[in-house]
């Protein structure tokens, strides 16, 4: 909350200034604790993360279209051109996936 070197200082100011400046040292001790406050309220409101229950369409979905991507991937590049990229598709797809339930 408030340091204790603050309330120190606020009474320190107290004795050093006297009685008549009282009631601003006062105010600007609870400024400080209202200002520590509301940073605390602020953290404590900050909406936790959700996590999205798995869409069994999207994974469905993204596997449907890696295997057109795979098929074209190994009909174009023969070999172990083909192999990479299609090997590349389905790890770009895995990530999609991954980051969707992630977010």
């Amino acid at each position: 909350m408030v340091e204790r070197r603050d309330v120190e200082a606020a009474v320190e100011a107290r004795r050093e200034l006297g009685p008549e400046y009282e009631d601003q040292i006062v105010d600007a001790l609870a400024e400080k604790i209202e200002k520590r406050l509301d940073e605390r309220l602020a953290l404590q409101q900050r909406p936790a993360r959700r996590h999205r229950e798995p869409d069994m369409r999207v994974m469905l979905g993204s596997i449907a279209l890696g295997v057109p991507v795979t098929a074209v991937a190994l009909s174009n590049a023969h070999g172990a051109g083909g192999v990479v990229v299609a090997i590349i598709a389905w790890i770009a797809i895995a990530v999609a996936n991954i980051a969707y339930m992630r977010f």
